[in-house]
């Protein structure tokens, strides 16, 4: 199936999950059947988790992760049927990172001292391939990335000097295609969309700007093997006056779809992942700190 203008305003009355709330997006990831969410606390900082086995409709009680915490929303990917989690630090900006099988119970953290942050990390999985990390520089706005075959071991970090961010990208990938990366990201000094692909993680074309499409906050990007494209979601540019969350489709991570608003409203950029034979969106409700969900063909 491939998607279309139908398949982008196909989406389910958000759903609000009156147990748990963020300051932050919440971040997803689907491994196999199973679909975990991860997020920052709203009065403090810990990372909480929650599970789902039947596409998003109802979620294990929240579990709060006391040892590990974080400075912006944590970062999620599924990699050799592993979860991996990275995140911001508390009391330095070292980005961390954990992993688990089954999406409640994690791996101790390790501190990865050679990379630092001053938003959220972005992960990507593909079996076979690797996994890749992007985030922002710490003392200056570049677009930094790093491979792991693994999700666990990740390579040198690397300077991408080309590219330049106000907020943390986003990072997906599809071994559908022969291996495919896509990279979208909030310009730096104007608030365009930017998008870019790889074909090994390490590797990106050319930055081309997506002119049509803005944002005020990191975006959601995530590749759904059923709908054959990448997704992207984000918060509109003039907040407050439209907190809408707006979506696209691409092929190839570069070449993509007209916007189309989704009427749902959030505080922050969404979050995406595969779920069943479509799609499914979390986010941080507009006039609460609840997390909302959404289902688009499911």
């Amino acid at each position: 199936m491939t998607a279309s203008a139908q398949t982008l305003s196909g989406w389910s009355a958000p759903r609000e999950l009156t147990d748990r709330a963020t300051r932050n997006m919440p971040a997803l990831a689907t491994n196999g059947s199973l679909i975990c969410m991860a997020w920052r606390g709203l009065d403090q900082d810990n990372i909480w988790v929650s599970v789902s086995n039947d596409n998003g409709h109802s979620w294990t009680a929240q579990k709060e992760l006391t040892d590990r915490s974080t400075a912006n929303a944590p970062a999620l990917c599924v990699i050799n049927g592993r979860f991996i989690m990275a995140w911001r630090g508390t009391g330095q900006n070292n980005i961390w990172t954990s992993y688990s099988t089954d999406g409640l119970n994690w791996s101790p953290q390790v501190e990865l001292q050679d990379r630092a942050t001053t938003n959220n990390p972005s992960l990507a999985g593909v079996d076979g391939i690797g996994a890749v990390m992007a985030w922002r520089g710490l003392d200056q706005a570049n677009i930094w990335i790093s491979t792991s075959s693994d999700g666990i071991t990740w390579s040198p970090q690397v300077e991408l000097q080309d590219r330049a961010t106000q907020s943390g990208p986003a990072v997906s990938g599809t071994n559908t295609q022969g291996g495919l990366f896509a990279m979208l990201w909030r310009g730096l000094d104007q608030d365009n969309l930017w998008k870019s692909n790889s074909q090994n993680g390490a590797n990106w074309s050319p930055q081309s700007e997506i002119t049509t499409s803005a944002t005020v906050d990191s975006p959601g990007l995530t590749h759904s093997d059923s709908l054959g494209v990448f997704y992207a979601g984000w918060h509109g540019l003039n907040a407050p006056n439209n907190p809408n969350i707006f979506v696209s489709w691409s092929t190839d991570g570069i070449n993509y779809a007209p916007q189309v608003d989704t009427g749902m409203q959030s505080q922050n950029g969404p979050a995406l992942t595969p779920a069943g034979n479509g799609l499914l969106m979390a986010f941080r409700g507009q006039d609460k700190n609840n997390i909302f969900v959404a289902n688009l063909n499911s």
